[in-house]
């Protein structure tokens, strides 16, 4: 799904192996140049790691890379900002304000999978730690742990979603929360202090959140810029929406980001064999849109 029949030209949501997506940053590069797309942002979950290598791979592709994050919140139930990811563009990765923010989100992620790993241990569930550990060359994420309790103990479950929905989600019989998270207004400033533009991730995807606009606004309040508008909702299994209740969601936030002052943005949300159902720039933003958004950012100051 894309702003218009156009092609799209860019993916603004790909995830490497440094978080819980399957390919390295330079495959996909590569793999961008052979669908036919110009440019790529790597939006792994609070993790830069691969950014440097797919800066390297652009060159070689012709495929412009926008160095880029996925920042996870800290859900503030009484707030009504549950679960909200904000993702950064063209952020400086290299500055130390950031690489130092980083390693305490990670270390924290860090410690929050081995405490999730030995409560699934405590509860009968066959999950070694060390082989959770090799799925990535980064923080393990739960597609990780879920990969691996879906391996090891044959039967016990119908699906994946059903080992997240019963033992992984916040509500999961496993669930352990981090040590620290970043609020969603301290992420919108972590990645305006490196330089980038903070985009509230698939706001439809928040199932858990009352009232979405309202939270959308208060985020622009505290300086969010952009909304992500375009993603492939029908591909959503947990959102079971039809194609044409997709395209009017879409309608929807693209309105909605209209309104509010927001800019537009869009990306498949692509975890290569891990997203089977999805491919890399299925969807995401034509050469207006894309145009229009980077025209936008240079503007402003």
């Amino acid at each position: 799904m894309s702003p218009s029949q156009e092609p799209v030209i860019a993916d603004l949501q790909v995830h490497s192996k440094y978080s819980d997506g399957t390919h390295a940053p330079a495959e996909l590069v590569r793999l961008a140049a052979q669908r036919g797309l110009q440019a790529l942002a790597l939006t792994d979950h609070d993790s830069i790691l691969g950014v440097e290598e797919a800066l390297q791979a652009a060159t070689a592709y012709g495929v412009e890379v926008i160095p880029a994050i996925e920042l996870s919140t800290a859900s503030e139930p009484a707030r009504d900002l549950i679960d909200l990811d904000i993702l950064g563009y063209w952020i400086d990765h290299r500055d130390p304000g950031l690489q130092e923010i980083l390693e305490r989100v990670m270390a924290a992620r860090r410690e929050q999978k081995i405490a999730l790993i030995r409560r699934l241990q405590e509860l009968g569930l066959d999950v070694p730690e060390e082989e959770v550990l090799s799925l990535a060359q980064g923080v393990p994420g739960r597609p990780h742990i879920a990969e691996v309790v879906w391996r090891r103990n044959p039967g016990r479950f119908r699906s994946k979603q059903q080992i997240f929905d019963e033992l992984l989600s916040p509500e999961g019989a496993a669930y352990v929360p981090r040590t620290f998270s970043l609020t969603a207004e301290q992420a919108i400033e972590v990645v305006r202090a490196a330089g980038g533009l903070p985009v509230l991730a698939h706001p439809g995807l928040y199932r858990r959140v009352r009232d979405i606009t309202g939270a959308i606004r208060r985020l622009r309040d505290a300086g969010l810029i952009g909304l992500e508008v375009w993603y492939p909702y029908e591909k959503a299994h947990h959102l079971g929406l039809s194609p044409q209740q997709a395209r009017a969601m879409t309608t929807h936030f693209h309105q909605l980001a209209t309104e509010l002052g927001l800019l537009a943005t869009g990306g498949s949300d692509y975890h290569g064999e891990r997203s089977p159902h999805i491919e890399l720039g299925e969807c995401g933003m034509t050469r207006q849109a894309f145009d229009a958004l980077k025209a936008e950012v240079r503007s402003r100051p």
